[in-house]
């Protein structure tokens, strides 16, 4: 689990206009929320918020968010809930971040990672990963960034779901267990096209041309 540390100023205005006004400084709008925590509206550096994000999965990173109203300041464990992107320049429009307590459990995302040749694939088999991810619960400090599933002995036509996942001490899974995650198909079959009749060659079974008669 990746923690980072990231600084953010609280601001008193909110809306479109005001969010605007934020970017044109430079700045990315952003907001606190949680259990017990009144929603607080922030902004943030998104030259700080890109290299506190680069390092691992964004929705996976501990945030120790350390925010200041220019009187005072005080400390408050998050997690990036969402990031809103500009979809045409790529930039970063507004941050939710979710205030958590270090000994409370937390549901969240994982994903999967397959690991080894599956026993099918040498067999000319194709191995596809049906499900990327998998929801858990856990305390903050506890979630792993991804697990591993080995899928070695996956032959074809058979898959693996998630009660063959593995996990961590502490970490429960909650997706359903039938799920499933890879499975190694049989390859394709491909029928042939029969071969072009040489010339003067009939179809079995077809039926002979006539000639027409004159009256």
């Amino acid at each position: 689990m990746h923690t980072v540390a990231l600084t953010a100023q609280v601001r008193k205005t909110s809306g479109k206009g005001a969010a605007r006004s934020l970017r044109r400084q430079s700045l990315v709008p952003a907001v606190l929320y949680g259990r017990a925590l009144e929603s607080t509206l922030l902004s943030v550096s998104p030259g700080d918020l890109e290299k506190a994000t680069s390092t691992a999965s964004a929705e996976n990173i501990l945030i120790d968010l350390t925010i200041t109203d220019g009187e005072s300041t005080r400390n408050q464990r998050a997690m990036i809930r969402e990031i809103q992107v500009d979809p045409v320049k790529r930039n970063i429009l507004h941050v939710d971040f979710l205030g958590i307590s270090m000994d409370r459990k937390i549901t969240v995302e994982v994903p999967i990672n397959l690991v080894g040749d599956p026993v099918g694939v040498s067999a000319g088999g194709m191995l596809q990963q049906v499900l990327r991810s998998v929801e858990i619960s856990c305390l903050p400090d506890r979630i792993p960034d991804t697990l591993e599933l080995d899928v070695s002995s996956l032959t074809m036509g058979h898959s693996l779901h998630v009660s063959d996942l593995r996990t961590p001490e502490g970490v429960e899974l909650l997706s359903d267990p039938r799920l499933t995650l890879a499975t190694v198909l049989a390859p394709k079959r491909v029928e042939e096209k029969p071969a072009a009749l040489a010339e003067g060659e009939e179809l079995a079974g077809a039926a002979p041309e006539t000639e027409e008669t004159e009256e």
